[in-house]
């Protein structure tokens, strides 16, 4: 009997420690190895252009593979993808972007998207838009409610970015906080000034990856890597 009080005080300890319950989910995709660990889906509102996992040997991660959203088949107009997981209200996410530069003013962008409603079309998004005039990192709330028509929530210009705009084109950190309608955004881990934005048009959500050309029709690309999802308590 005290060996069976015994076992049964050290499983109440486990289960008090934790042990017992199930860690907080964490969704990544690395692409390791030209390859997906997440299923990723296109929104339906633009020309079916789907993320996909691309092998290659300067991944930021050191892992051989690296995630590729393009507009082709929509011949230069906006492109999204998103992860299929639970949609969320509250969480962190985080991914590595090739944000590039170009020398017109016409130029592609590159980003993240976050609370994307594929039912009603409607998404934000931050994105990397490095063209020679007017370079920013800009905050968007984006769909068939705006017309498609971007409703800018923030510009950073050269000045607030920290370090600067970039002088090439090359991986950086973007990220987003979301918590009770409220979003702060994060450039290579420190957050840019003006936050907390109003984000709460959407209450829940998926998060995906976004580029477009502005200025006209266009190639662009949204390069990533280590996106990653953090859900928080809600």
């Amino acid at each position: 009997m005290k060996r069976l009080i015994s076992s049964l005080l050290l499983l109440a300890a486990l289960l008090i420690a934790g042990a017992g319950f199930p860690e907080e989910k964490v969704y990544s995709d690395h692409f390791t190895g030209g390859e997906a660990s997440l299923r990723w889906m296109f929104f339906p509102f633009f020309n079916q252009d789907n993320l996909r996992a691309v092998k290659v040997d300067d991944a930021p991660d050191k892992d051989g593979g690296v995630g590729a959203l393009t507009n082709e088949n929509a011949g230069g107009f906006a492109s999204l993808s998103y992860a299929v997981i639970p949609p969320l209200g509250e969480f962190t996410l985080s991914a590595l972007v090739y944000c590039p530069i170009t020398g017109s003013e016409k130029a592609p962008l590159a980003g993240i998207a976050f609370l994307i409603d594929p039912v009603k079309g409607d998404f934000y998004r931050v994105v990397c838009d490095f063209k020679t005039k007017d370079p920013s990192i800009n905050l968007a709330y984006v769909g068939r409610s705006t017309f498609n028509y971007p409703v800018f929530l923030m510009f950073w210009d050269p000045k607030e970015i920290p370090g600067g705009v970039p002088e090439k084109p090359g991986w950086h950190k973007m990220g987003v906080r979301v918590k009770g309608g409220k979003t702060d955004v994060y450039w290579n881990d420190k957050p840019l000034p003006g936050g907390p934005f109003d984000t709460g048009h959407i209450q829940r959500g998926y998060v995906g990856v976004y580029t477009n050309f502005v200025g006209g029709l266009g190639d662009a690309a949204a390069i990533v890597d280590a996106f990653t999802l953090k859900p928080e308590t809600e």
